[in-house]
């Protein structure tokens, strides 16, 4: 069974809103090609909610167009299956439907859906939307995007398909008595070993876990007999060891040594303390050396600073001298300044003041303006709230109830049907006299040409003639004067009742009635427009401009009256404060620096002036002679205590160095630390013999040698048995072993036409590498020459790229072996190949040209520079 696309049509799915038809597909390869988010994998996708989803499911609101919440997803195919014409259309979630038509024949709802699933070999799930595992055949040879490396599991899912196709024979091998045997080994086995890894299992593991405990138990014994032995041995070598330690106290000796190290420590201790004193004393006298040197230096440099101070106070003088030349120069131009600021702000003033007169001046004759066109508006507001009034009222008058005008109009018509009805079974009387001609019809005279229908005895009167009675026939002329009668009284009642003549009248009055609503309703949007607030607002509104005017015209008044002279227009007079400002600001800030230079440099020469005064103040001093003679002596017998405190610094020092204190402590502290370890070891010894006589004594009443006895025949035993469950386990484990490969073998030769398609593919793909196809009929272990000649992996082992050409290459020979089973071949590859490098994907377009000689293949690609040499025209998404 062959199917083949011919047109594609869909609307409102996912980025597509509007309708999106594409056709003339053909029969080999179709190539699109487009950018990114162009929609190919959209139109992919469509093809699969087609056939894989429910109409009436409420699981793909993924197919809406975003933002969408009432759109209706909708697909329609045309295809071709076994030859026969197909098309499917299927609406989803808003107005859910699905048609089916195969070859004229029309489904519709689920049986169409079960039906389609049954032709393609798919299935839907019980709920929700559909996955992998309903998709089968189609799940399989409809490659998703990013998916064409991950084969087992679709494969898994359409397993059932392509094992019908290989054939019975593979369905009864796994149903067979061999399969029986094969089975019934292996639970045996396994009832021994891992399934996988072949490890001990149940009672097999159980006695190996046995016989490793008596093991423990019997090593745990033996330790334990050795232990005994090694703690008589012990015991004794204690006790002799306690005895001579006794006898011999050395402890005692090592107390006497160490009273001498200390005794030797503290005299050394002594030395180094009275050398730290006289470092202390020495730091001290040079303190006080240093000290007197400074305030020797001190008075030598205020003799030298009188030079120095004077040299100052007539450098300070002169600065004292130039800021004053400076602060006189800038006082006059800071009067003037100050007088053109003044100026300047007067003609602003000014300036501003006829400015503010004329904008006030402009403000009266604007709200004059407006009053005057609020006065007009409220004025036409008036006449128009008026005709408004009016208009509604006519309206009013001329209403007629609803419906009235449809009954009037029935019961005319009824009246117009009944009598001709009538006239056409009544008698018909035609008269044609002549002039003078004196004739009566009931009573009533006629003359001339006339024309009247009668529907009871009529009697017609002719003057010198007689009387001619005429007696119409009909069945059911009275029953249709009847009728004509009724209409007529109805229609007349209700013309009554709306004092109307005609019906024709009733249809001018309702004109009417809509003409005045119509013009009420133009003179309330004119009123609306004159006076959208209402005329109350709008009267409103002019008593506030009227009073706005009043008072705008009092402060007209109140303003001082313009001068003769032309004002300075007010730009030009702020620009000239302006300037006149910062010219004074610059004027002000000057002066002031001035001043303050001047201060500081008279405060300068003040200081510098008492500098040199108390200079020589100190200089004059008569006491300052004795206080510098004081401290020379006092230096000269400061420097002769620092010498004497240094040399004996020095002679502690040279004593100190034939003893080395860090030695002698750590004397003391080693022959404290043996005193202590002697005297521990001792009591030590003597817990020791006392816990290993009560340990021997309880394992010497024990019985461990028994007990060794008795667990050595246990172990025995248990290394028998599991001896026995390791035969017995090998055995099966091997026959095991040989069935399979018995099987495997028969299994290699029922898949051999899958085997056959995988081979023609691979060749082109890698000439002389071989593929094995696994017990799920997924590609298994390949072989392959590489650099370093055959290399050899699992298909899982390969690089992604790899597998995506082995997993096209796969699905190409499962479509090769449908085909020949009469299965659906159709192959969709959305971005299959993405990671396939350049000179792998020409072998790939080898393999797809070869194959579309047989299938449909539909190719997917956001690359088209990389399809060129397909052979197929590229065609992009409308």
């Amino acid at each position: 069974m062959s199917m083949k696309l011919q047109r594609l049509r869909i609307e409102n799915f996912k980025l597509f809103r509007a309708p999106l038809e594409i056709d003339g597909l053909t029969d080999g390869l179709n190539l699109f090609a487009a950018p990114n988010e162009s929609g190919k994998s959209t139109v992919a996708e469509a093809i699969r909610a087609a056939f894989f989803e429910r109409h009436r499911s409420s699981a793909v609101e993924h197919l809406r167009p975003w933002g969408e919440s009432s759109a209706t997803p909708t697909v329609e195919l045309d295809f071709e299956l076994d030859g026969k014409p197909c098309r499917l259309t299927k609406a989803f979630l808003g107005k859910k439907r699905c048609e089916l038509s195969i070859d004229g024949k029309a489904m519709d709802g689920a049986v169409a859906e079960d039906h389609l699933a049954a032709l393609l070999g798919f299935k839907f799930p019980g709920k929700g939307a559909s996955t992998p595992e309903h998709m089968g055949i189609p799940g399989l040879l409809w490659i998703r995007q990013g998916t064409s490396h991950d084969i087992s599991s679709a494969v898994g899912f359409a397993s059932d398909h392509l094992r019908n196709a290989l054939g019975e024979s593979l369905g009864e091998l796994a149903s067979s008595n061999g399969d029986a045997v094969l089975k019934a080994v292996e639970s045996e086995r396994n009832e021994l070993l891992t399934p996988a890894a072949g490890t001990p299992r149940g009672a097999y593991a159980d006695a190996i876990r046995l016989r490793d405990e008596l093991d423990g138990e019997l090593k745990r014994l033996r330790v334990d007999i050795e232990a005994y032995q090694s703690g008589v041995d012990r015991l004794s070598s204690l006790r002799r060891d306690h005895q001579r330690d006794e006898a011999a106290r050395p402890w005692a000796a090592l107390r006497e040594q160490l009273a001498g190290a200390q005794q030797r420590l503290d005299e050394a201790k002594g030395l180094a303390d009275r050398k730290a004193a006289q470092d202390a004393a020495l730091r001290q006298a040079t303190v006080q050396v240093n000290a007197l040197r400074t305030q020797l230096q001190a008075m030598e440099r205020e003799e030298s600073t009188v030079v120095q101070r004077e040299k100052n106070l007539l450098t300070v003088r002169e600065g004292l001298a130039k800021a004053l030349e400076e602060l006189q120069a800038w006082e006059p131009r800071h009067a003037a300044a100050a007088q053109a600021d003044s100026a300047a702000r007067e003609a602003l003033r000014l300036a501003r003041q006829a400015a503010a007169r004329t904008a006030q001046e402009r403000a009266v004759e604007g709200l004059a303006e407006q009053l005057a066109a609020l006065t007009q508006s409220h004025a036409k507001a008036k006449g128009e709230q008026d005709k408004v009034t009016r208009l509604q009222a006519e309206a009013q008058s001329l209403a007629v109830p609803d419906g009235e005008l449809k009954r009037l109009q029935r019961c005319a018509d009824t009246l117009r049907t009944a009598q001709a009805k009538l006239d056409t079974v009544a008698t018909a009387l035609e008269f044609d006299l002549l002039p003078g001609a004196d004739v009566r019809v009931a009573g009533a005279a006629v003359s001339g040409s006339t024309r009247q229908t009668v529907i009871a005895r009529t009697g017609i009167d002719i003057a010198g003639v007689g009387r001619i009675t005429v007696l119409p026939g009909g069945a059911d002329l009275e029953g249709l004067a009847i009728e004509r009668d009724r209409a007529r009284d109805e229609l007349a009642e209700r013309l009554q009742a709306l004092r109307a003549e005609s019906v024709a009248a009733v249809e001018e009055r309702e004109r009417l009635q809509a003409s005045r609503k119509s013009e009420a309703a133009a003179a309330v949007a004119v009123l609306a427009a004159l006076a959208p607030k209402g005329l109350s607002a709008l009267a409103a509104d002019i008593a506030l401009r009227e009073a706005r005017l009043v008072e705008a015209r009092e402060v007209l008044q109140a303003m001082p009256a313009s001068t003769d002279a032309p004002a300075t227009p007010i730009a030009q007079a702020e620009s000239e404060e302006g300037a006149a400002r910062a010219a004074l600001s610059d004027a002000s800030a000057a002066l002031n620096d001035a001043k303050v230079a001047a201060g500081n440099a008279r405060e300068q020469v003040n200081a510098a002036e008492a500098e040199l005064a108390a200079v020589k103040a100190t200089l004059s001093d008569p006491q300052r002679a004795g206080r510098k003679a004081d401290a020379g002596a006092a230096l000269t017998d400061a420097l002769a205590q620092h010498s004497a405190i240094q040399d004996k610094v020095g002679e502690l020092a040279q004593q100190l160095q034939t003893v080395n204190l860090p030695v002698l402590s750590q004397d003391v502290e080693r022959l404290e630390r043996s005193v202590k370890q002697a005297e521990a070891a001792h009591s030590q010894r003597a817990n020791d013999i006392t816990r290993l006589e009560v340990e021997l004594q309880v394992k010497g009443a024990a019985g461990l040698e028994e007990a060794a006895s008795e667990k050595q025949r246990e172990l025995d035993h248990a290394t028998r048995r599991c001896a026995e469950f390791e035969r017995r386990s090998k055995a099966l484990d091997h026959l095991l072993r040989l069935l399979r490969e018995k099987r495997s073998a028969l299994a290699r030769r029922l898949r051999a036409p899958l085997q056959k398609h995988l081979d023609h593919y691979l060749q082109i793909l890698f000439p002389g590498a071989q593929v094995e196809v696994g017990e799920d009929l997924s590609p298994g272990r390949i072989t392959r020459q590489g650099l370093r000649g055959a290399q050899s992996g699992e298909f899982e082992e390969l690089s992604v790229g790899a597998r995506e050409q082995m997993g096209v290459v796969a699905r190409l020979a499962y479509a090769d072996l449908l085909k020949e089973a009469r299965k659906p071949t159709l192959l969709i590859l959305d971005d299959a190949l993405v990671n396939t490098d350049e000179e792998r994907l020409k072998q790939m377009k080898r393999v797809l040209y070869d194959a579309a000689t047989r299938h449909q293949i539909l190719v997917f690609s956001c690359h088209p520079e990389a399809w060129r040499d397909l052979g197929v025209v590229a065609r992009s998404i409308p």
